[in-house]
């Protein structure tokens, strides 16, 4: 008898890889199923399983294979996938490794999800006017998850990062399963009538199509849409699309995205009230300089439209005209004044009776100037004028000297 074997487990799960890439039916399949659990990994990878009635097998897809597809996969799509069948060595897992993914038609569960999609888009439950802002400060923040997962952590977790005095009020509901629906429209409804609650925030983790299947249900949906406070929803991942993100006034791609834009940071905030305030000042300080300067112009035209500042205006232009008159009169008689002593002057140098305070005198005969002996006789009453007066005096006699313009040399 031959000895028995003794495998390592990594051994054991090599050698069955190996087995089935020997086979030459297993490298290259073509499986047709439903496709469910959808993922894109953030390394670029796809994962997802591939179901029929009676079975599912997980699958993988490269970065490479998924650049080249033609046509994105979706949850509950009906495809051929073509690919080969490998054993994953770490986990001993049986997987099914895809090249290609081609439509095959859309699952029962699909179908159903358009006709209800296209009757409540008929009815304009999604219509973009419906979509409410969120409010930028919140009283309360009410949420509709389940108590017990991560996702009601990831929210305070966050609300409470940004602004450490938010207030979170979960009302619990189960999220997946039968009854689900009923709970959390009951949840809605219970936030919607709390006056402290401002925003609604819809969210749990993410699932394949059938755990997420609660919130395309028609309840649900319809409860958001008539919520009168505004409703985020977070449902599942970023990739992940029901029809409540469809109603609700905002989708966030996760729960912590959802916390925050539903809380802001409150140090932002306070900064941008600082500057609300400040600027509201100075718009104050503006008004009420622009309305003083108003006021001084309006007052300024009803002094100018005033009679009595007229009159008080007229009687400061007849003393300025009084003023000016006066002196321009003084300085005319100025003028004159000096005019009538250069004048004076003037005849005080031509006047014969200047030369008399010289030692001068002035001889007449008969009222008229005698400017030499010629044409006196003896006996001729004289009158003689000196500075200081005159005297009368008679010819005696006298000689007459010769013309010394006639005397020869």
């Amino acid at each position: 008898m031959a000895g028995k074997l003794t495998l390592s487990v990594s051994q054991l799960n090599e050698y069955v890889r190996r087995m089935f890439q020997l086979d030459p039916m297993l490298t290259r399949v073509d499986l047709k199923g439903e496709i469910s659990n959808l993922k894109f990994h953030q390394s670029g990878m796809l994962f997802f399983t591939l179901k029929d009635d009676g079975a599912a097998i997980d699958c993988a897809m490269s970065e490479s294979d998924v650049f080249r597809l033609q046509v994105e996969p979706f949850e509950g799509m009906r495809a051929v996938v073509t690919g080969s069948v490998s054993l994953y060595t770490r986990t001993g897992r049986y997987q099914f490794y895809a090249s290609s993914v081609r439509a095959d038609g859309v699952g029962a569960l699909y179908e159903q999800l358009l006709a209800l999609k296209s009757k409540l888009s008929g009815e304009g439950l999604f219509a973009q006017e419906r979509k409410r802002p969120i409010p930028c400060f919140q009283d309360t923040i009410g949420v509709v998850s389940s108590p017990t997962g991560a996702v009601i952590h990831d929210i305070c977790n966050v609300a409470y990062r940004r602004d450490p005095q938010a207030r979170i009020l979960l009302c619990p509901a189960r999220v997946q399963g039968v009854g689900a629906a009923e709970e959390i429209v009951r949840a809605i409804e219970m936030l919607e009538k709390m006056d402290s609650v401002s925003v609604i925030i819809v969210a749990r983790g993410g699932g394949s199509m059938e755990d997420l299947w609660v919130f395309n249900s028609e309840p649900v949906v319809r409860a958001i849409s008539r919520c009168s406070k505004p409703v985020i929803s977070a449902i599942g991942h970023e990739t992940d699309v029901t029809l409540s993100d469809l109603a609700a006034d905002l989708r966030a791609p996760t729960p912590s995205a959802a916390a925050e834009c539903a809380v802001p940071v409150r140090k932002e905030m306070e900064k941008e009230l600082r500057a609300l305030r400040e600027q509201l000042d100075r718009s104050a300080a503006d008004m009420l300089l622009s309305a003083e300067v108003n006021l001084k112009v309006l007052t300024a035209r009803l002094d100018a439209l005033n009679p009595q500042m007229g009159l008080i205006r007229g009687r400061e232009r007849l003393d300025e005209a009084k003023r000016r008159l006066r002196e321009t009169m003084l300085r005319r008689l100025d003028e004159i004044g000096n005019d009538l002593r250069q004048k004076e002057n003037a005849l005080s140098l031509l006047s014969p009776y200047a030369v008399l305070l010289r030692g001068y005198a002035i001889v007449m005969k008969n009222g008229c100037a005698q400017t030499g002996a010629k044409g006196l006789c003896e006996g001729d009453e004289l009158e003689i004028r000196f500075a200081d007066g005159n005297v009368k005096s008679r010819v005696i006699g006298g000689t007459e000297e010769p013309d010394r313009r006639e005397e020869k040399p």
